[in-house]
């Protein structure tokens, strides 16, 4: 990396401006910059990064998730160095380029490979409360409620019978939807930020904040992404819960570290019959998975590899003490700790079922915003702490 962003980069993070505003940022050129300072990557090869100029909540998020304005936030440079900072297990990591990439970074460490990962994707929620909101402006135009709103909004984002929204066709026929939404971005601001509530807004800003973003092991970040079960932060947690406890004595769970809870973390069962590629890439992610809560927990088992593993990651603010001390994973779309969402999972028939973690209604979309940001910002806050600190 190059040193005189590195030091540009350290000197941020420990002013705490990354707890001010997401990882985007650091595309925005400060006034004493150069822009070719972003330029200047790797070994003296040049990869112009367009300055990044936020204008609004809809347009930012749109044009960095699908625009080239600087790579991946959590892979950001940035992002490595904050975790070099905050994680103790990897103080003394190396941060090197991710191979062909020039503005994305991991971290090696004595042969492991770790890389950054966004705790909860912004794509999947937001597609699905664009969606809920379509019906519920739709119903309120039928009923002579506000119909201009409707019909901005409807001038843009249409919705499938089976609740997916889509491309207006008769503005562009040819792109996805992500696409579409990203070359139509202007245009749908204001259409589509007038129906955004203050609590989805506040959302599309965290979700690349450092309170959103963690170190995991080499194959762990793509191998957990599913358009099917979502890429949230809680089913992250749940499958890591329940492996972590499987090693210990928790009354409900198989002993021994049962790997079924990672497979369903990672979908392997589904990957085999699908995706022999996939499949063995997501085997993969299992075994890091398991070789990275002994780098953390070390000879702990059950509760307290548990809340080690919580404690050393900031996550309490994702979960909640139960009446023994253990962190419980909270659902976001009800605020409530797993085992009050689903008791039936204690069960034994229950253990290899895929578990909704994605909200299915508007109001759990409203109640999932709610609480991703809170969680967000008070892990944050903790981070901060923390770099203070070292």
């Amino acid at each position: 990396m190059n040193m005189e962003r590195q030091l540009r980069e350290e000197e941020r993070i420990r002013a705490g401006y990354y707890q001010q505003h997401n990882y985007t940022w650091q595309y925005v050129l400060q006034p004493e910059e150069y822009q070719d300072l972003l330029s200047r990557e790797v070994n003296g090869k040049h990869l112009q990064i367009h300055p990044f100029h936020p204008k609004n909540n809809w347009t930012d998020f749109i044009r960095f998730k699908v625009g080239n304005a600087g790579g991946d936030c959590d892979s950001s440079a940035a992002t490595m160095l904050t975790f070099k900072m905050v994680y103790t297990y990897l103080n003394d990591g190396k941060i090197i380029p991710q191979d062909g990439k020039y503005n994305e970074y991991k971290i090696e460490k004595a042969g492991a490979i770790y890389c950054g990962d966004t705790m909860t994707s912004g794509w999947a929620i937001l597609k699905r409360y664009l969606a809920y909101q379509h019906k519920a402006l739709q119903d309120k135009a039928l009923q002579d409620k506000n119909p201009e709103l409707f019909d901005d909004f409807d001038k843009w984002v249409k919705v499938k019978y089976d609740g997916v929204p889509i491309t207006n066709f008769e503005n562009d026929c040819k792109r996805g939807f992500k696409e579409y939404c990203y070359y139509f971005a202007e245009q749908m601001a204001a259409p589509v930020g007038r129906v955004l509530s203050s609590d989805c807004k506040l959302f599309l800003e965290n979700v690349w904040n450092q309170g959103n973003m963690i170190p995991v092991p080499e194959f762990f970040n793509k191998a957990r992404a599913s358009d099917e079960y979502g890429d949230t932060i809680d089913r992250m947690l749940t499958y890591l819960y329940y492996f972590v406890m499987s090693t210990g004595d928790d009354k409900y769970l198989k002993s021994g570290g049962n790997d079924i809870y990672l497979k369903l973390l990672f979908c392997v069962e589904k990957k085999c019959k699908t995706d022999i590629e996939e499949a063995e890439k997501a085997t993969k992610a299992v075994e890091k998975t398991k070789e990275w809560i002994s780098q953390v927990c070390g000879e702990k088992t059950g509760k307290g590899a548990w809340n080690t593993f919580v404690e050393i990651h900031f996550l309490q603010p994702f979960c909640k003490l139960d009446e023994n001390g253990i962190y419980i994973p909270v659902c976001m779309f009800n605020n409530q700790p797993l085992r009050y969402t689903y008791p039936p999972y204690y069960e034994k028939q229950h253990y290899e079922k895929q578990l909704r973690f994605l909200p299915g209604t508007l109001e759990e979309c409203k109640c999932f915003f709610r609480t991703c940001n809170t969680a967000i910002l008070e892990r944050s806050r903790l981070i901060q702490e923390k770099i203070k600190k070292v």
